[in-house]
Parts: C-alpha cells; structure tokens; sequence
C-alpha cells in the first residue's frame, strides 16, 4: 500500500515538473520575443531622434513634447493610459487598439481624434 502511495506521489511530482518545464520554456520564448520588440523601438526611436535633431528640432523640444504627452492621461508615470471606453459611442474598447471597433473613432491617446 505504502508503495503504490509512494508511486502515486512520485508520478504526480513528475507530471508537476513537466508542467513546470513547459511553461518556463513558454515563458522564456515570451521574454525573446519581448526583448526583440524592445531592441526594435529602441532603433526606431534613436532613428527618430536624430532625425528630428538633424531638422534642428532641440532635446529640451523633444523631452517637452514627451512630458505633454505623458501627462494627457493625467498622470506623469512614463506610460499613457489608454480609454477603455469610446468617446463617440460608449462602447467597452481594447487598451490596444487605436480605433473603435464599433463606430470607427479614434481613440484619444494615440494623439488622435475622429
């Protein structure tokens, strides 16, 4: 009796482990797949700023333009929340999308307007 316990504890802990496994290496193809994100609009963004440097736009323009649009979610903290409810019409709206599903109008956030 005592075996089959033991058999059962140690089938379960291994099913446990595989588990594990799985999802940590889900999780580190996840972390790829964000850092290669990252690595890709810190090269936008540097390709950006010299442009803009290069159109003789200054740095003190450029973080004034940041903190503005930092603030229009009310909040200066780096991010920019976005309206999970459509201006125009009302209706419930995914954080990521930049237009309503349903009515067509942009969202406030990404900078721009219907």
């Amino acid at each position: 009796m005592i075996d089959w316990f033991q058999s059962l504890q140690i089938d379960r802990t291994n099913l446990e482990l595989s588990q594990t496994k799985s999802s940590t290496r889900n999780n580190e193809s996840h972390l790829e797949a964000l850092e290669l994100k990252i690595d890709s609009l810190y090269i936008m963004t540097l390709a950006a700023l010299e442009l803009l440097n290069e159109q003789g736009i200054t740095k003190t323009q450029i973080m004034n333009k940041i903190e503005e649009i930092d603030l229009r979610d009310g909040k200066a903290d780096g991010k920019l929340s976005q309206p999970t409810v459509c201006p125009d019409c009302g209706h419930k709206i995914s954080k990521r999308r930049s237009n309503c599903f349903y009515c067509g109008a942009r969202v406030n956030g990404f900078g721009f307007n219907r």
